[in-house]
């Protein structure tokens, strides 16, 4: 079972309209999208107008908000496919970023250590960033056995798709990785499974 509480567990914020920004970059995919909507009413309408949208219709929980999105008055909306793609255009935006550049994240929470890596590249300030958790808590898990990240992992027990070991995901969660780890679930007694529980929240 998982144990509550864990200390490296990333503890999330509720999105609200952040003051002293000059510029709002709100980014967030599939369910993160009902936060978005949120946020957005919640703005004043000079907030709106600086206000840039990067949604990702990717979906580990089948929610798509893009048809509210569209409706949203506001400066840009980007949409992306993939979660990777909006990370990418996120990284391209923050890299030009000048101060009084807020950022919002909602969504997974794959999703959000990812995107967090984006704007810990440029040393965005903790408190000019919100991140919302939205959706269901799929892991994204670092094998440390031969460093492939695996996207979406929903049990306890699965397979690397690197190295095929079966992995036992730990609830350690690191910030730098943006990920669990997976170590080799029979490591300590060869042949001795853990169970291949659903992972709880």
């Amino acid at each position: 079972m998982l144990i509550t509480g864990i200390k490296s567990r990333p503890v999330y914020d509720r999105l609200q309209p952040m003051t002293g920004g000059l510029r709002h970059l709100v980014a967030g995919q599939g369910s993160g999208g009902a936060a978005m909507l949120r946020l957005i009413g919640d703005m004043t309408p000079g907030q709106r107008q600086a206000s840039t949208l990067l949604y990702s219709t990717e979906s580990f929980s089948g929610h798509n908000h893009l048809a509210e999105l569209r409706q949203a008055q506001v400066g840009d909306l980007q949409v992306f496919d993939s979660n990777q793609a909006l990370i990418d255009g996120l990284r391209r935006l923050l890299e030009s970023a000048h101060m009084g550049t807020r950022l919002y994240l909602s969504g997974s929470e794959s999703f959000i250590g990812t995107t967090m890596q984006a704007a810990n590249a440029v040393d965005l300030n903790r408190d000019e960033v919100l991140r919302e958790h939205s959706g269901t808590l799929v892991r994204r898990v670092w094998c440390a056995h031969c460093d492939t990240y695996t996207e979406n992992v929903t049990h306890r027990v699965f397979t690397c798709p690197g190295c095929k070991l079966d992995l036992v995901v730990r609830d350690h969660y690191s910030r730098r990785l943006a990920a669990f780890q997976g170590i080799k679930a029979d490591g300590e007694v060869p042949g001795e499974m853990p169970a291949a529980e659903e992972l709880d929240t």
